[in-house]
């Protein structure tokens, strides 16, 4: 049986995690990362944001998303997880339960009544490896909620 756990991204282990967020993100460069990751883990205040992570039994990220606490009209605090990448050769389900599960832990720390997570769009539905993300997330109760857009804006 797989022995996965989750822990905060670190300062240490930021480029480590980046060949996952490019295989996620193939335009996403190692600055960028090394960017957004350290503003969110270098903050020495309570843990309203950062970046969550699925450590494999041989000390490899497997899964990681960033999040952030906040307030919604409709739940109240809630925890709001980006960016959530899950990956493994054998078994991608079991990262992403790991990683769902360590959210919700967080959440209910923090006293949030709600996770809401968006997922990229570019997840593949893919019942070879288990499903998409919306299929691992549904059995554990989350549901469709919302549909995120995004413009980019030129410069």
């Amino acid at each position: 049986m797989r022995h996965l756990r989750t822990r905060p991204l670190t300062v240490e282990r930021i480029a480590q995690a980046f060949p996952l967020v490019q295989a996620s993100l193939p335009h996403v460069t190692l600055e960028a990362w090394q960017d957004f990751a350290s503003a969110l883990v270098s903050r020495a205040e309570p843990p309203h944001s950062g970046i969550m992570t699925v450590i494999s039994e041989r000390e490899y990220i497997a899964g990681l998303c960033s999040y952030q606490i906040d307030h919604d009209l409709v739940h109240g605090l809630r925890l709001t997880a980006d960016n959530f990448l899950a990956f493994d050769l054998l078994d991608r389900r079991l990262v992403a339960h790991a990683l769902a599960e360590g959210l919700e832990s967080l959440a209910r720390d923090l006293r949030c009544t709600a996770v809401h997570t968006h997922l990229l769009h570019t997840d593949p539905v893919n019942p070879a490896r288990g499903g998409g993300l919306v299929d691992i997330l549904s059995t554990r109760g989350h549901r469709v909620e919302s549909i995120g857009m995004c413009k980019l804006l030129p410069p």
